[in-house]
């Protein structure tokens, strides 16, 4: 188990997620991509205590609000937000998960390009400025000169977790680590969750190389 690589978990039944539980450290659930019922959310909150509770809508934010809170008394280590999310309902969830030891990851996502340098910063500054504990921001690589964008956020920022998407960004997901991510993401092999994930077991031979 590398404390370093977060499973993203999509597109699984409620006992699938509990077995792969058991062999890693840190874990993302995807919500918003698996039909869980109460209890069966509860139960894999209960089960592992360094979990990721994440549900990306663009539309029903009190059902994402709902789901998050639930995930939050359940015992999950983290919530993840998306910036996107209206302002509300942004803080509704910190206040809660501040309340119960739960920490608060804000995100951006582009899924078309990478933005210049100055707004890649601006962006990072807005994510902590939103109350980001960590700051996740994950852009799609459409050459190498993206790739270095992202990867020189580094130099400027702390509790960042910053990579490009696609195939031409794949590196970056190993290079975050060693240029100070606390994490970086993985998926199961044909269960990716976003493009140019790199497999858990992959992840794992390619860390030790470091």
């Amino acid at each position: 188990m590398n404390p370093k690589i977060c499973l993203s978990i999509g597109n699984l039944s409620f006992s699938e997620i509990l077995v792969h539980l058991k062999n890693v450290a840190l874990a993302e659930i995807r919500i918003d991509l698996m039909q869980l019922t109460d209890n069966e959310l509860a139960t894999v909150f209960n089960q592992h205590k360094n979990l990721i509770a994440t549900y990306r809508t663009t539309t029903d934010f009190e059902g994402m609000v709902t789901t998050l809170t639930k995930a939050i008394l359940s015992g999950c280590a983290y919530i993840d937000i998306d910036i996107e999310t209206p302002g509300k309902y942004i803080c509704r969830l910190i206040e809660t998960a501040q309340k119960n030891s739960c920490r608060v990851i804000l995100s951006y996502h582009n899924f078309s390009e990478t933005p210049d340098t100055v707004q890649l910063n601006e962006i990072v500054r807005n994510l902590f400025g939103n109350g980001a504990e960590i700051a996740k921001l994950a852009c799609m690589a459409n050459s190498e000169s993206d790739c270095a964008r992202v990867l020189q956020l580094y130099t400027n920022h702390r509790n960042l977790v910053a990579f490009a998407m696609g195939d031409i960004g794949k590196n970056t997901r190993i290079q975050s680590v060693e240029l100070g991510a606390p994490f970086t993401y993985a998926s199961i092999k044909g269960k990716e969750t976003a493009p140019g994930q790199i497999s858990y077991a992959d992840m794992e031979m390619l860390l030790l190389k470091l």
